[in-house]
């Protein structure tokens, strides 16, 4: 299983971070990767409530959520998908620091195709979905600190 970590500082208290974070449909609006979102399922937040993404050109995710704790911890699973994924979650944790925000994004994924997978994850994916969550992190922090 491949995993990495990155975090930020958001100057907002952890309720806003989450009231962003938590509504999953919308993810769209501060994620640069995400073009277009919807929820998938009648829930729209707390466990095994799932969503769309379409990421640009034919790319998609179907996600679930797998942990919802509210203001702390949300992890999404990636339920479908055309990326080279054989499974992956996403899994964000809010710390709060004063009247900031720490997030940290670590996910915890896996590749098709064994052992090319492996190589490939060194040699290609793991950086390029580190700049993903680098660049989903710097979005959320943006939007929450504009809102």
């Amino acid at each position: 299983m491949g995993s990495f970590a990155t975090e930020i500082t958001i100057d907002a208290p952890v309720t806003a971070v989450w009231q962003a974070l938590g509504n999953i449909g919308e993810i769209y609006q501060w994620n640069p990767g995400v073009r277009a979102s919807h929820t998938t399922s009648a829930q729209t937040e707390g466990m095994g409530a799932t969503r769309f993404c379409d990421l640009g050109g034919k790319n998609y995710l179907d996600e679930e959520v797998v942990l919802w704790q509210p203001n702390e911890k949300l992890t999404m699973r990636i339920t479908g998908t055309n990326l080279p994924f054989a499974e992956g979650d996403i899994r964000f944790t809010l710390r709060p620091e004063g009247e900031q925000t720490v997030v940290t994004v670590s996910p915890l994924y896996k590749l098709k195709f064994g052992l090319l997978g492996q190589l490939l994850d060194r040699l290609y994916v793991r950086n390029n979905y580190r700049q993903g969550m680098d660049a989903l992190l710097a979005g959320l922090k943006q939007f929450v600190e504009q809102n």
